[in-house]
């Protein structure tokens, strides 16, 4: 007894592709069930020119009509207003401190000295034409120590 066909093999042969030589009844019986399958749907059946006529006159009054707007931005602004929500709601629900910021005591320089003000501007201007990034000075401290 031979092997019975699958179901591509069947529709290989349904189309052409595979030999038509096989001698098991199940598998010739499927295989007309697919044949009639297949001119049952390869059949037209008549459209009236009414049925056509009606189709053509819908296109042309949609034509004839503006578009219908398109609301592909409405997600977009759904998601923006539920993060700007979620912002202020963590924003109020945060601690807030209302103690006043501790003030450094003020050194015992007095403002009419020439030499802190000369020293002072001195540094500033030194900081200011440092072509090296202040974030750098912690490496250079660990290279000094080693």
């Amino acid at each position: 007894m031979s092997r019975h066909l699958s179901d591509d093999e069947l529709i290989d042969r349904l189309y052409g592709l595979g030999d038509r030589v096989h001698d098991c009844a199940e598998c010739d019986r499927r295989l007309q069930a697919m044949e009639r399958r297949r001119a049952e749907i390869a059949s037209s059946t008549p459209v009236s020119g009414d049925f056509l006529a009606g189709q053509r006159r819908g296109i042309y009054s949609r034509l004839g009509q503006p578009p219908k707007p398109r609301l592909s931005w409405a997600p977009a602004t759904v998601g923006a207003l539920c993060v700007a929500a979620a912002g202020l709601i963590a924003y109020h629900s945060s601690p807030r401190t209302t103690a006043p910021l501790p003030v450094a005591a003020p050194h015992s320089v007095s403002h009419a000295d020439p030499a802190a003000d000369a020293q002072l501007f001195s540094d500033v201007y030194a900081m200011e034409q440092s072509a090296e990034p202040r974030a750098a000075a912690p490496i250079h401290a660990l290279i000094e120590e080693n």
